[in-house]
């Protein structure tokens, strides 16, 4: 069975609109230390990461820490969006209320589900393994495992937080998020 933390990327700066090269804001790169020194007795086999930015910077203190190479991953990505979307709570309402919508050139809830179960299946039945992701991103994997869930639970996904699925025989059996302020992991069965 595969242990895999879905890692949401810590704050970033939204005023930077270019997703591929939008970093974190100074209270970004302090969830990043913290996060990275909560985590420092997880033992990883293995770290991925979005080649986005903000994804590396939150991960990469998590590597260093672990003696780790961090590779980037295309396939890791968060949702492609059309541009730069004026009205995102709409946007994303839309997206949830029906998973195949986007508009073009952006990519759907479904094909951000697609895309990441098609990395989740590459990676080996007995790795302990972090992955820097987001938000929409992580979401989409929680409603693959618990379908009607992704939405609530992207709402309450916050910088910085540690998602842990299990995976077995391509198959995700079992969903938890850390709890706040400790290293404990709760199962989710609803938001």
């Amino acid at each position: 069975m595969a242990i895999i933390d879905l890692i949401r990327h810590a704050e970033p700066d939204v005023t930077v609109h270019d997703d591929m090269l939008r970093p974190l804001t100074q209270t970004g790169r302090q969830q990043a230390q913290r996060l990275a020194s909560k985590l420092r007795n997880v033992p990883y086999t293995a770290l991925f990461s979005s080649p986005y930015k903000r994804a590396i910077d939150t991960i990469t203190p998590i590597a260093c820490n672990h003696g780790l190479l961090l590779h980037t991953i295309d396939q890791l990505i968060e949702r492609k969006m059309p541009t730069w979307v004026q009205d995102f709570p709409t946007y994303v309402r839309q997206q949830w209320q029906d998973l195949t919508f986007a508009k073009s050139p952006g990519e759907s809830i479904y094909q951000v589900q697609e895309r990441y179960l098609s990395f989740l299946c590459t990676l080996p039945d007995a790795g302990f393994v972090a992955i820097g992701s987001h938000g929409t991103a992580i979401s989409s994997v929680i409603e693959m495992a618990l379908p009607g869930k992704g939405k609530n639970f992207f709402s309450t996904l916050g910088y910085a937080d540690v998602t842990r699925i299990e995976v077995h025989k391509q198959r995700i059996i079992s969903v938890k998020r850390m709890a706040e302020g400790s290293l404990t992991f709760e199962k989710l069965t609803s938001f």
